[in-house]
């Protein structure tokens, strides 16, 4: 039931992280030249899109070639973390203005996907920092059932009185 369950919530994540990354590429090739104020808002957005669906087009070659798909994968993964970064930079940068001079569904939608970005590491975190703790728990209380009682002699007993 658990496998069920685990590739349900992995075939929603990669269905909606792919709907958001067609998304990102269409909405920052349609407004490339209307964010004056920054225009690498557009341009993180098309790149995150391609990285991402990049990412995703991995999975056939993981059947075939599994360390060459981790490497790049490995790759990927570095570029689209820096390029989150660089996205995060440019699009907070330009919050305090206002009127902002970028086009607002270009620069409400990159705002909306960095939010959403974080909130997902925030989970991924959250998660592995319970799971550590579950697995250091379980590991302390199978040392704690797996230690030999000490044997004590009659005379160790007496000196113990």
């Amino acid at each position: 039931m658990a496998t069920s369950a685990t590739s349900g919530s992995q075939i929603f994540t990669v269905f909606l992280w792919t709907v958001l990354s067609i998304a990102m590429v269409i909405i920052g090739s349609m407004h490339i030249d209307n964010c004056p104020v920054e225009p690498n808002i557009p341009i993180y957005l098309i790149v995150g899109g391609t990285f991402h669906l990049l990412g995703f087009a991995l999975s056939p070659l993981k059947l075939v070639q599994e360390k060459v798909a981790y490497a790049i994968g490995a790759i990927l993964g570095l570029f689209s973390f820096c390029w989150f970064i660089a996205g995060s930079v440019w699009v907070f940068r330009v919050y305090q203005y206002n009127p902002r001079h970028c086009n607002d569904m270009v620069y409400k939608f990159a705002f909306g996907i960095l939010i959403f970005e974080y909130i997902f590491l925030a989970i991924l975190v959250a998660v592995f920092c319970l799971c550590t703790f579950c697995v250091g728990i379980l590991m302390g209380i199978s040392q704690d059932t797996q230690t030999p009682p000490i044997s004590r002699s009659p005379d160790d007993e007496e000196a113990l009185k």
